[in-house]
């Protein structure tokens, strides 16, 4: 009767195991397509090439995150130029002219003005997500981190019960002297 407790326990361990082994490739995958998507996102930009070669759980997050981080930095961009930008972008086109009295200006400062308020709030935007990522992706590795635990008592668990299953094998063998 203990053997059959024994091995009961043993084929659950073994289907727990298994379980939790998938459970560990699972985390491990996704732990890789983060940190995929994070270096697609590192410069801020993302190219149709970085796009179609994103893991397939993380294509829709990206397609948002090219979405999300142009309007957020178009609009900041727009709201700070119409604060400051135009000013000081009228200003320096009124020094540039009168430094070259009689050519038309070389640089289009409103744009260039325009231009660099938006690629600082892009970066703001790359900053505040790659945060998240960052948070997201501790969390996954302690979550990992305790499936390897897991799995360890249980694999150690299962040697145990192996052995008793040996040691009870040998001490019911029938001896004969």
């Amino acid at each position: 009767m203990a053997f059959l407790v024994l091995f009961a326990r043993k084929m659950s361990l073994k289907n727990q195991v298994n379980d939790l082994n998938y459970k560990l490739m699972q985390k491990q995958q996704e732990l890789q397509d983060l940190q995929a998507y994070t270096a697609a996102i590192a410069d801020g930009e993302v190219t149709m090439n970085e796009l179609t070669t994103t893991p397939a759980s993380m294509f829709g997050r990206m397609s948002q995150y090219m979405v999300a981080s142009h309007n957020y930095a178009y609009q900041a961009a727009q709201f700070n130029y119409a604060q400051f930008g135009g000013a000081y972008a009228q200003q320096m086109q009124a020094q540039q002219g009168q430094a070259q009295q009689g050519q038309a200006p070389q640089y289009d400062y409103q744009a260039i003005v325009f231009n660099n308020l938006y690629q600082q709030q892009k970066q703001q935007f790359v900053k505040a997500e790659q945060e998240q990522l960052h948070i997201k992706e501790k969390a996954m590795e302690n979550e990992k981190l305790k499936l390897e635990q897991q799995l360890k008592m249980m694999e150690a668990e299962l040697q145990t019960i192996d052995e008793s299953i040996n040691k009870g094998i040998k001490d019911s063998a029938p001896q004969y002297a």
